[in-house]
């Protein structure tokens, strides 16, 4: 491999690469757009700069569901649904603290995950096994601060 051979990280600011987003998914023929993970709002699922999330056209909004959204101008986040009321929707990230949420409307939605590539591996957001690991990290909700915490300093360390 020679030095042109090498790829090249580029960092956009977050209102110009959405906006690049967006405009993919509406082009005629495409089916989705690839890109890699910023942030440690989505942890443990999804990792800083490791993992990629496949991002299709917006979908009919359900709880569950990992979405790309702006819930201020300009200000997005990639995060689950948890609440849907009417036109209303509220989202978390799942390593967010309990409390902290964004609520916006339907029209606000990007685009709608349908799968993620975590440490190399793909993980379809129709699959039995990330329908498993959403489930069950919604029902410890009351105890992810200290699982988080137990990440951060005790498995990380160790690998």
């Amino acid at each position: 491999m020679t030095k042109s051979d090498k790829i090249r990280k580029v960092h956009v600011k977050n209102d110009i690469f959405i906006e690049e987003i967006r405009r993919m998914l509406h082009e005629e023929g495409r089916k989705s757009v690839t890109f890699v993970v910023r942030g440690i709002s989505m942890r443990p699922f999804l990792e800083h700069e490791r993992d990629k999330v496949i991002l299709a056209a917006p979908q009919p909004p359900a709880i569950g569901q990992v979405v790309l959204a702006e819930f201020h101008e300009k200000t997005y986040a990639l995060h689950r649904i948890i609440k849907i009321d009417g036109n209303t929707i509220t989202m978390r990230g799942d390593g967010n603290i309990l409390k902290q949420t964004e609520t916006f409307t339907d029209d606000k939605i990007i685009g709608t995950a349908k799968a993620f590539i975590r440490k190399g591996k793909y993980i379809g957001t129709d699959s039995h096994k990330w329908r498993f690991y959403s489930a069950l990290w919604h029902h410890l909700r009351p105890i992810r601060r200290v699982l988080l915490a137990i990440d951060r300093r005790i498995v990380k360390k160790l690998f």
